[in-house]
């Protein structure tokens, strides 16, 4: 099982670092393209058109992969609940997209483009079944699909986005991807199970449904709901194009972190299941672990080095933006730690009540700072408004998983690592007396950093996750070679 489950996050971490390399490659060219004003604009009816995603989706992600984990070897059982899924998410889809028709409809002649985009996104959602590729632990199935599908995207980037009036093909691209996304899951679907005519319980999911939509509504009101404050507080595109291209950079950077819950939750949803609480803990305890040793680290990085990123990634236009990465670095850590103590802790046992009462607190807190801090310091009070209330929810989340699991919390561990990236500072300071370029000190502070890090965590600290990761990496490569 051991095995089974290292493959399974290998694949997931191919996965991921497509999720990295896309933007990577992407955004120095978009954002020079665009600019602050344009990306502005497509993040906020982006980030817009996610709030009636989530509701056409009714907590039916989170619910379906635990779900799917349970009864994932009964055919029939499994058949019932794809059926149920799909019909229930195509019924929420259609309202949400008739509400979403009607609230915008007015705006629609100022960007008719990126409306229609963002309703077919809306629409499209109802058909994606990442719930069903998740429960079913189909990873290496999903992680060949998504290269595949955002190397066809990133060549139609290139190919189709010239200058900055080409802005509405940018959010065209990406409801091309979610359509080729959708068909091929859906085959993927359709050949794994055998549908037959059975009757349909769809009543019996909406009592659990309902709580998990109130968390993903309460979830989305700290996530998306501060750029749309943001742009009617302030009515400044380029400020919005500034926070959103920062929080997009900043979770380039969680991707990492949040693959180990990706992996791990459907299998602690079947051990919790089965009662099999040790075996949850070990899982529960390295989770934390890795996300100590690697989230520490990122969000220092993060940091130090905000000048070096947004330059050679988003380009010198956003380097205003630098205030707002120094304030969100240490976003990667808060979420990671909050996904450790929901979604691999409190969903797997059940506790969506507890998961809606931790972020309706952060969701009230998101609201009240971002009405408090935007009007006096725009996108940095959003960007405080951002962090404070991750901040809140992993302190509330962990609270309560601790309650429920008490995992050994590795403070020798945090100690060290912390420890560690002080020595990063006069690296990095070292990095930039010697090279002039953003990029020339950006790679050599990243591969100094890493190295430093590295070294000290395996050979002085001897820190059982890099341990670890370094014999997995060398073993995997051998089993390739």
């Amino acid at each position: 099982m051991a095995g089974e489950l290292k493959n399974k996050f290998v694949y997931q971490l191919i996965l991921s670092g497509s999720q990295v390399l896309l933007p990577l490659i992407s955004y120095p060219y978009i954002t020079r393209i665009l600019g602050p004003i344009n990306i502005g604009k497509i993040n906020y009816v982006d980030f817009l058109s996610q709030l009636f995603i989530i509701f056409a989706a009714f907590g039916i992600p989170f619910y379906a992969i635990r779900e799917i984990a349970v009864v994932k070897n009964h055919a029939v059982k499994r058949a019932t609940l794809i059926q149920e899924m799909v019909i229930l998410h195509s019924l929420f889809a259609l309202l949400a997209s008739v509400i979403f028709i009607l609230l915008t409809i007015s705006q629609w002649n100022q960007n008719l483009l990126l409306y229609l985009f963002a309703l077919a996104n809306i629409i499209l959602s109802a058909f994606s079944f990442e719930w069903y590729l998740q429960g079913m632990e189909a990873f290496r199935f999903a992680a060949i699909r998504t290269i595949l599908i955002r190397i066809v995207m990133l060549v139609a980037f290139f190919l189709l986005i010239k200058n900055a009036p080409d802005y509405p093909y940018y959010s065209g691209i990406f409801t091309v991807g979610f359509l080729l996304m959708a068909l091929i899951n859906g085959y993927k679907v359709a050949k794994d199970n055998h549908f037959v005519q059975q009757p349909l319980q769809l009543r019996k999911h909406l009592r659990p449904l309902w709580h998990f939509f109130l968390t993903t509504s309460a979830i989305s009101i700290y996530i998306y709901f501060d750029t749309i404050l943001l742009q009617h507080l302030t009515h400044n595109e380029q400020a919005v194009g500034y926070y959103t291209t920062i929080i997009k950079l900043v979770k380039i950077c969680l991707v990492v972190l949040l693959t180990v819950g990706s992996v791990l939750m459907p299998r602690l949803s079947f051990l919790a299941s089965t009662g099999d609480i040790s075996s949850v803990k070990i899982h529960l305890d390295k989770s934390l672990l890795f996300i100590v040793t690697l989230g520490i680290p990122i969000s220092a990085g993060l940091y130090l080095l905000a000048p070096e990123i947004i330059a050679v990634i988003a380009g010198e236009a956003f380097l205003p933006a630098v205030p707002v990465m120094k304030i969100l670095a240490l976003l990667p850590l808060a979420i990671g730690l909050s996904n450790l103590f929901c979604f691999q802790t409190l969903i797997p046992f059940k506790r969506e009540k507890i998961f809606l009462k931790s972020v309706v607190i952060g969701g009230i807190a998101s609201v009240a700072l971002n009405l408090f801090l935007i009007p006096y310091l725009a996108e940095q009070g959003a960007a405080w408004a951002n962090i404070i209330t991750e901040i809140i929810i992993a302190i509330i989340t962990g609270w309560y998983a601790y309650k429920i699991i008490q995992f050994s919390i590795p403070l020798r561990i945090i100690t060290q690592t912390v420890i560690t990236c002080l020595l990063f500072v006069p690296l990095i300071f070292l990095c930039r007396s010697v090279f002039n370029s953003s990029l020339n000190i950006l790679l050599a502070a990243i591969s100094g950093c890493v190295l430093l890090y590295g070294a000290l965590q395996y050979y002085l600290f001897r820190n059982a996750a890099v341990r670890e990761t370094f014999a997995f990496v060398i073993h995997t490569l051998k089993f390739k070679m």
